[in-house]
This record gives structure tokens, C-alpha cells and sequence, in this order.
């Protein structure tokens, strides 16, 4: 599955314009996050609230901060979707850890059911898909 630009359109997707976000912006990008993944179960929503943190964090450091956070659940199959836009052109990738960092996106890899790049004239999106239980009513 691959997340474009225009994808936002389709029904199920949650935006979060985060153009210009310095660090402080990022925090509250990842309350909005919390916020829209409140009915998941609480295993489900750390692993994405991770997700979302690493993504936000990687577009902040590598491509000049990110442009949107976007959040797409679908329910029929239990996944959530999780892409940060920018305007970055280069690729991240998988590095080996070390004092200065590294463990993101191994984290995200370990995560997520799939994670990947679509890259456009005006930037790319980092889109992360999770398998998520839904929290159920307790009767």
C-alpha cells in the first residue's frame, strides 16, 4: 500500500498540518495522535504512538520537518495506517545504532506489518501500517 499526497481524500484518513512545527509542535502533533488512536487497546495505540514519534522525529532531523501527520484506520482488517509528509528527497533507511541514534526505524520495523516511502514532485510520504486490536467494551 502505497500513501500519495491526495490520499486524504478517501474517507477514514485524519489530518494534522504540521508545516513549520518546531519541537514544541511535534509534542502536541503527538497528543492530536493519542487523541485520534483513543479507541484502540492500549497495546495497539503505544506501538502506534511509537510509530508516530519516530515518523515525526526522522522528517524533523532528515528532511526539514514534516508537512503533515496523517492517521488512517481501517477497521474492517484492524490496521492502522500511519504517514508523515515532507519535502524531503532523500530515503531513509535502517542504520546500525550508535551513540547519536539508529533505533528508529528498526523500532518501526519491528512494529509495523509494512513501512515505506512514496516519493513525489513536491516531497515524499513515510507511511507505517500496524495491526491493531480495537479496545472492546468491557460488559
Amino acid at each position: 500500500m502505497l500513501v500519495n499526497w491526495g490520499a486524504t481524500s478517501e474517507p477514514g484518513w485524519q489530518v494534522l498540518d504540521v508545516t513549520g512545527a518546531d519541537p514544541s509542535g511535534l509534542a502536541a502533533a503527538r497528543r492530536w495522535a493519542q487523541a485520534e488512536l483513543a479507541f484502540l487497546g492500549e497495546p495497539s495505540r503505544v506501538d502506534a504512538l511509537i510509530v508516530v514519534g519516530e515518523l515525526l522525529e526522522n522528517a524533523y532531523v532528515h528532511a526539514g520537518g514534516p508537512h503533515q501527520l496523517r492517521i488512517h484506520h481501517t477497521r474492517d482488517r484492524g490496521e492502522v495506517t500511519v504517514a508523515v509528509s515532507d519535502v524531503g528527497t532523500g530515503e531513509p533507511r535502517p542504520r546500525v545504532p550508535g551513540p547519536t541514534g539508529g533505533r528508529g526505524l528498526l523500532l518501526v520495523d519491528q512494529l509495523c506489518l509494512a513501512w515505506g516511502v512514496s516519493h513525489h514532485d513536491d516531497g515524499k510520504v513515510v507511511w507505517a501500517r500496524l495491526d491493531c486490536a480495537e479496545q472492546r467494551p468491557i460488559r
